[in-house]
């Protein structure tokens, strides 16, 4: 007859209260299905508006680019024609002087490996200025938008190289090095600026083309079968496929309907505690499955139904990837609504 000590025993127990994980372990996984779509705009235009004109005012190195170009490649409006003159819609996006604001000396100690111990070390606080506004006018003079156009901090508040050890020495660098470094600032700060104004200007009024990868959310585990979850999964491929060719809204309502019927169905089995095939885990994200097809039929109620009770299920156990589909998730859905309220009386397509 075997006899366990204390330690032995304890270990003994802690492999038995293993054995139920590892004979019912259930976890969720995730497949991925493509759709391309129309965005809404948040300001739909009036119907009369067909085209537009972008004036783009800057001064700029020849190493960055030409104003002409950079207007071309960024101060557009999907679902709109430009035209040099007499646009129904005006863009003015005026650039400031670029310049060396000013510059703090920051003193600490620091490690200087060369001379294996602290030593006092100087470094520059830099800080630019680049005022930039965006003005968008319709064709008769009507003002739809007026503001500053701000890009990351950083690009203009930032660190000058590394830590000298004699001020001397920072001075020295910041005199050879200064016109490179602010190029190099400037050239980021317009990039951002631009790229910003494009993102504003097809956010508030365009009408573009996006394509979006979804999560779906289903279950694995080794002595559950989880078809029915992958069968859901076919329907939401469907649905997405009718909406990227943009078939009739009766057919993809279907197709989604079909697959949340399947998920309530998989849901009421988590009742069944530990051992269940659905786990709280794959529960969960099958609510957020629910609000991520009724949030594309834009039922918005019933999408944030479901996700209230998805998101009142996250403890402090709950993966971070998880938690962030759910708020992404949130965002998405107040998002999607004031377009899709804004363009009921001023649908294009």
């Amino acid at each position: 007859m075997f006899k366990f000590n204390s330690l032995q025993k304890v270990f003994i127990l802690f492999l038995l209260s293993l054995l139920p994980l590892l004979g019912f372990s259930q976890k969720v996984t995730f497949d991925n299905v493509k759709v391309k779509y129309t965005q809404l705009p948040l300001y739909p235009l009036s119907k009369e508006i067909r085209t537009y004109e972008a004036r783009l005012v800057i001064e700029i190195p020849d190493e960055i680019g030409k104003p002409d170009q950079l207007n071309n490649q960024y101060l557009k409006i999907q679902g709109y024609e430009k035209v040099k003159e007499g646009g129904g819609l005006i863009i003015d996006l005026v650039f400031g002087k670029f310049r060396l604001l000013d510059k703090k000396l920051k003193t600490d100690e620091v490690y200087n490996i060369n001379a294996g111990e602290n030593m006092k070390g100087y470094l520059y606080q830099i800080h630019c200025e680049y005022p930039v506004t965006l003005t968008v006018i319709t064709g008769n003079g009507k003002e739809l938008l007026r503001q500053e156009v701000k890009p990351d901090k950083d690009i203009l508040d930032f660190d000058f190289g590394k830590w000298e050890y004699s001020v001397e020495n920072l001075n020295n660098k910041f005199n050879e090095e200064q016109g490179k470094l602010l190029l190099e600032k400037q050239e980021k700060y317009i990039k951002s600026v631009l790229t910003q104004v494009k993102n504003r200007l097809n956010g508030n009024y365009g009408y573009p083309e996006k394509s979006e990868k979804i999560k779906i959310a289903s279950g694995k585990g080794k002595k559950f079968n989880y078809q029915d979850l992958e069968t859901a999964f076919g329907h939401t491929e469907k649905a997405f496929e009718s909406l990227t060719n943009k078939d009739n809204t009766e057919l993809i309502h279907q197709e989604f309907n079909a697959a949340i019927e399947t998920w309530k169905k998989a849901i009421l089995e988590s009742d069944g505690g530990k051992k269940s095939r659905i786990s709280p885990e794959i529960k969960m994200m099958l609510l957020y499955n629910c609000t991520v097809a009724n949030l594309w039929m834009n039922n918005f109620e019933k999408a944030r139904e479901y996700l209230a009770e998805a998101t009142s299920m996250v403890t402090d156990k709950t993966r971070s990837g998880n938690q962030n589909l759910l708020k992404e998730l949130k965002d998405n859905i107040e998002d999607t609504e004031k377009r899709y309220l804004a363009n009921q009386s001023a649908r294009r397509f």
